[in-house]
């Protein structure tokens, strides 16, 4: 897995390979274009779609038995984020405008749900027609199914939250957290099924998932802040939902605090909210998680995959520690 730039190699790998697939198996039309408008124009990394293609090729299984799982992967986490767009009343996603803005809510989210399941039908019929055993197949369609589920899930508990955020604990946190973030996580757990991997070998792969999703989340939280904050930037902070870092806040703040805390989070004085953010060290405290999950997901798989395999998903682990000493805040 020697690549000069991996993510250039995504790229090529999803321009080349996954969205010719994707295209040949469901067309663009009336049914399909709110979905494809960001799966086509979003520059983002593509490491959803292009990665079972590269461990595939680490095993030396033949790339085309799973376009399917690529093309699952990669277009439910973008209709995960037309979807999202609408329920945080976002006009735009790094700068092109959301689905919903373009083509209006009830095609948008009708849309997303038809090609969700044309992914399913897709995927479970590419992987019979490809001779992967009916055990397999089943355990795939039922992990996809579940983890689409989960994600659904993520969306109702977040609005729950708004109720009562000081009833909330970490677990409630949590759980959002993996569920919200279960496209990555179901895309590792399938592949290593389809490469062959034992019980034990995808129950470390699960634990690695897991920790790296945490991780990449929190580092999203942040990004709303910084990053996204020209086009979708404080979001969750806009539509009052949970996130860990305004958890850590809210178990922060003192008693004399939190009537303040939740008249400005109504009234959007947000300039009054990130003074909080600082005054507690909240970032900092992220931060910390960050690298303690980054951590975790290192260990969950040192010296039990192959060299190759190991130094890749160390690498991707690593570039959260990176994100976290080279952040600086811009408010």
């Amino acid at each position: 897995m020697e690549y000069k730039n991996l993510e250039k190699e995504y790229d090529k790998i999803f321009e080349k390979k996954v969205l010719p697939f994707i295209k040949k198996n469901i067309p663009v039309n009336f049914r399909s274009l709110p979905a494809y408008h960001l799966l086509e124009n979003l520059k983002i990394n593509r490491f959803r779609g292009s990665l079972p293609i590269i461990i595939a090729r680490e095993y030396n299984i033949n790339e085309d038995t799973i376009f399917s799982l690529s093309a699952f992967c990669e277009f439910t986490f973008t209709t995960a984020m037309a979807q999202d767009d609408y329920y945080d009343n976002d006009n735009s996603r790094e700068g092109v405008v959301s689905a919903h803005k373009k083509f209006g809510i009830k095609q948008t989210l009708v849309s997303c749900d038809y090609v969700n399941h044309k992914l399913i039908s897709l995927l479970n019929s590419s992987l019979l027609k490809n001779n992967f055993s009916i055990d397999v197949c089943n355990k795939i369609l039922n992990i996809t199914n579940n983890g689409m589920a989960l994600w659904y899930s993520s969306v109702l508990m977040e609005l729950n939250s708004k109720k009562d955020l000081f009833s909330i604990d970490e677990d409630y946190v949590k759980t959002i957290y993996l569920s919200k973030t279960i496209h990555g996580r179901m895309l590792l757990e399938c592949l290593f099924i389809l490469m062959g991997e034992n019980e034990e070998k995808i129950k470390l792969i699960q634990e690695y998932s897991k920790h790296l999703a945490i991780a990449g989340q929190l580092k999203n939280d942040i990004y709303d802040f910084t990053k996204h904050k020209k086009y979708r930037g404080l979001s969750d902070l806009r539509e009052g939902h949970i996130t860990w870092p305004l958890f850590l806040l809210i178990k922060s703040l003192e008693e004399n605090e939190k009537k303040t805390f939740l008249e400005d989070l109504k009234n959007k004085r947000f300039e009054n909210l990130i003074n909080l953010f600082k005054k507690y060290k909240i970032f900092e405290k992220t931060l910390e998680l960050i690298n303690f999950h980054v951590n975790e997901a290192k260990f969950s798989i040192k010296d039990n995959f192959p060299n190759n395999i190991e130094s890749f998903f160390i690498t991707w682990a690593d570039g959260n520690k990176t994100f976290s000493k080279k952040l600086t805040y811009d408010f």
